[in-house]
């Protein structure tokens, strides 16, 4: 079965595992081999794949499920899809993914309170200063910077020098690394820069800021910055918070009476395009405004609220009064 789902990759990375396909994105690529590599290829990857039954993924789909129906659900969509592939190329004729189940999760509602933030932020600070906690001081950056500009984890590990400018201080994601696949600008708070200045490590930045400790030439997985954020929750009894959580606090924080931006401006921080703030759906994609100084103000308060959280100040009025 391995030489199954290799094939698949390859094919992915051309864009050629499905009619009318675009190539996969690095980071997605990046994320299915890690599942394969730990999950898959343990346990089928010596299977032939003509004697690989329905039932035998549906248990093992079951047994993952018990620790992460979203580990599951991942797990499975690379087996169904790596087997689409291959009926499509005439290589078998059956696809035993295809009729296995996961249960859906419930849709996670968990926003992180201030003292959670004051928690977490302190431990990012000085993880090394944390009894029992496997926490690199880099890694702790990313999950600063995830924190400070509300992007995904996956596009925050894959930072490269060449996406940022320091001197308007702007971070263009391409759209070969984001969800949506449109470039994507994120300002950045004269904290998230200093972040990155403490990722980089010297005057010169080059390279990804947070490289693979295996490859320095990749950057290191989304997997490994949520397995160090529930490493890190253990350590300080924060259960169950992922980097995902900070995308939806921040959010919560930035759209309330602390802060007082609109929804729309969020969803243009968040990059969530099909969120038009109640226009014509065909609005959201011809409007191409990248709404820069509203989300420089935005994240800018967000991470004056941050500092104030941490201090244990409060400033007179966080709220930002954007321009009609």
């Amino acid at each position: 079965m391995s030489d199954l789902i290799e094939g698949y990759f390859e094919a992915a990375e051309k864009g050629r595992h499905r009619p009318n396909a675009r190539p996969k994105r690095n980071c997605t690529l990046a994320h299915e081999r890690d599942y394969f590599i730990r999950l898959i290829r343990p346990r089928f990857g010596k299977r032939p794949v003509s004697e690989l039954t329905r039932a035998e993924v549906q248990r093992f789909l079951d047994e993952i499920g018990v620790r992460s129906l979203a580990t599951a659900r991942h797990c499975r969509a690379i087996i169904r899809q790596a087997f689409n592939y291959a009926i499509r190329a005439e290589a078998i004729d059956k696809n035993p993914a295809q009729l296995t189940e996961v249960a859906r999760g419930k849709s996670r509602e968990r926003v992180l309170s201030d003292e959670e933030l004051n928690a977490i932020w302190k431990v990012l600070e000085a993880p090394g200063k944390v009894v029992g906690l496997d926490l690199a001081p880099r890694t702790a950056l990313a999950l600063k910077l995830a924190l400070l500009t509300l992007q995904r984890g996956g596009e925050v590990v894959g930072i490269h020098a060449r996406e940022i400018d320091r001197r308007t201080k702007l971070w263009t994601l391409p759209g070969e690394r984001v969800k949506n696949h449109r470039t994507h600008v994120v300002p950045l708070s004269d904290a998230a820069l200093d972040a990155l200045g403490g990722a980089f490590g010297s005057e010169t930045w080059a390279g990804f800021a947070f490289p693979s400790p295996r490859d320095r030439r990749r950057p290191m997985t989304r997997h490994a910055l949520s397995r160090a954020m529930q490493r890190l929750g253990v350590a300080i009894e924060i259960p169950d918070a992922t980097p995902h959580d900070f995308r939806r606090t921040g959010a919560t924080a930035i759209t309330s009476e602390r802060i007082g931006v609109p929804r729309f401006i969020v969803s243009r921080v968040l990059n969530q395009v099909s969120d038009t703030g109640g226009a014509a759906a065909v609005t959201g994609v011809y409007d191409r405004n990248e709404y820069l100084s509203d989300k420089r103000k935005a994240l800018d308060a967000w991470a004056a609220l941050l500092a104030d959280i941490v201090s244990g100040e409060r400033r007179p009025s966080n709220v930002v009064h954007l321009s009609a």
